[in-house]
């Protein structure tokens, strides 16, 4: 037998195994890429700033267990908690990044949410309907 045959013999057949997380990488690197790369960038302004995890979750007002899943690369974060961090860290995640393509993000009145001065027709929940344009006619 050789050393080949041997270990795959002896292989543990847990679901934890490497062959079972390397899948799951591949299964999903589409959006871990995205984790990796912030949970990177964090741990990076983590260190600038001298915070600890337990800090950063202070800040978050969530678990230092839930900054040590976030930190490693595997969390499919929500926008808020992407906010968050970039609030808590004071820079920036994602923001201007949107902006690198000539894209501005309108300020609320631009936007449609109006407050009750600025207001010139029917305001729902504090957001004034725009009006819908129809087909295009080429």
């Amino acid at each position: 037998m050789n050393t080949l045959d041997y270990l795959k013999a002896n292989e543990h057949k847990s679901e934890n195994g490497f062959a079972s997380k390397a899948q799951y990488i591949e299964d999903n690197w589409f959006w871990l890429k995205y984790s990796y790369a912030i949970a990177i960038k964090v741990r990076h302004r983590m260190k600038e700033l001298g915070m600890t995890q337990k800090k950063l979750a202070q800040e978050l007002e969530c678990t230092q267990q839930h900054i040590s899943v976030l930190l490693g690369g595997r969390a499919n974060m929500t926008l808020e908690t992407l906010a968050k961090l970039e609030q808590a860290l004071s820079f920036d995640l994602i923001g201007n990044n949107l902006l690198v393509f000539g894209y501005s993000l309108p300020d609320k009145d631009t936007a449609g949410y109006l407050n009750d001065s600025s207001a010139s027709g029917p305001i729902q929940g504090g957001y004034k309907p725009r009006k819908k344009k129809g087909p295009k006619i080429l």
